[in-house]
């Protein structure tokens, strides 16, 4: 923890999250890849261009094993409000991301999950055709089987990592998203009580 003495001539949200980044001896892509936001996003915040929602400065200073509110320059926060007009277009844009991530995104993974396992039983399917006398074993036939074995073995860790970076986003922009409903604030008589 900073003391009070250390912190005295820093005055902005941006500034902290760059003093403490760099005690940290972090990059901005680093923080970045911890918060599951761009480092152009970590950029904007340093540079005051962006103020970062509250859930941000919350993991921040998780990450940074300080107050949150070190960033405000308070003692802390307490109050929470509810953004009703947040709330509303919060839900309308929400449900229309879910609609068409349910028509485009799921069918197509699906496909591509389905195209890759048909792609890894692919020899297995060959010679059992051959054991059951459906099909001649031909060597064009085998050939096309190990090619498409390769292939989804290929496309494998590719789909993981494609799987895992749509979870990803998709966590971050509904905790962010969310948080913006309802947001703490320091109330006016709190401050006045912390400068006693």
């Amino acid at each position: 923890m900073l003391q009070k003495e250390e912190i005295g001539m820093i005055d902005s949200i941006g500034k902290r999250i760059k003093q403490q980044r760099e005690r940290l001896a972090l990059t901005q892509g680093q923080v970045a890849e911890r918060l599951y936001v761009t480092q152009q996003t970590v950029a904007r915040w340093e540079s005051d261009k962006h103020v970062p929602p509250v859930k941000a400065i919350q993991d921040l200073a998780t990450l940074f094993d300080c107050d949150a509110a070190f960033f405000f320059g308070e003692n802390r926060m307490v109050a929470r409000k509810f953004n009703a007009l947040a709330f509303i277009g919060s839900m309308v844009v929400n449900v229309t991301l879910f609609v068409l991530a349910f028509l485009v995104l799921v069918p197509l993974q699906l496909t591509l999950i389905g195209m890759t396992i048909a792609g890894l039983i692919a020899p297995i399917a060959v010679f059992w055709q051959h054991v059951q006398g459906i099909q001649p074993l031909t060597a064009s036939r085998v050939v096309a089987s190990f090619v498409m074995l390769g292939i989804a073995l290929g496309a494998l860790p590719l789909i993981r990592q494609l799987v895992r970076y749509a979870g990803r986003i998709l966590r971050a922009y509904y905790r962010y998203n969310l948080n913006a409903i309802v947001y703490e604030v320091v109330p006016p008589v709190q401050r006045e009580e912390d400068a006693k």
